[in-house]
């Protein structure tokens, strides 16, 4: 795997989006990029953009500085997101704007983007409006 097989994600988050890889051959997508697709091993694969509107799947609490880097960042939620539009991908990233003890299982995100000159890597996530009256966990 190579920083050039993630061009196309941040590109897209670059611009304001998401994008997950696709398969034109099974119609399946897949996390992380990969230069065959991982379920009927093709290479005709596309990159098909996301609305990004994901929902919760699974989190934690970071609250020891494995990088010193975040440290100052502690604590911080490490999510695993899903896509209504794009079956099969969860992707890691962190939730921000929301305290932990409102964190509910299949909450709705929405993607928060970073800024044009900051690492297009960090798309992190936070809690829609309409995300306060899922079910608790």
């Amino acid at each position: 795997m190579t920083k050039l097989e993630f061009d196309d994600f941040f590109q897209a988050a670059r611009s304001g989006s998401l994008a997950f890889p696709h398969c034109k051959s099974c119609g399946q997508f897949h996390w992380y990029p990969m230069k065959r697709c991982p379920h009927c091993r093709s290479e005709d694969l596309e990159w098909v953009p996301s609305k990004g509107q994901g929902t919760l799947y699974s989190w934690t609490v970071v609250r020891h500085p494995f990088d010193e880097a975040m440290a100052g960042d502690l604590p911080y939620i490490v999510a695993l997101i899903e896509f209504p539009d794009a079956p099969g991908i969860r992707l890691v990233s962190n939730l921000v704007d929301v305290d932990v003890d409102d964190i509910k299982m299949g909450m709705e995100l929405s993607p928060v983007y970073p800024d044009p000159d900051q690492d297009p890597s960090v798309v992190r996530f936070r809690p829609t409006a309409s995300s306060a009256g899922v079910p608790g966990a």
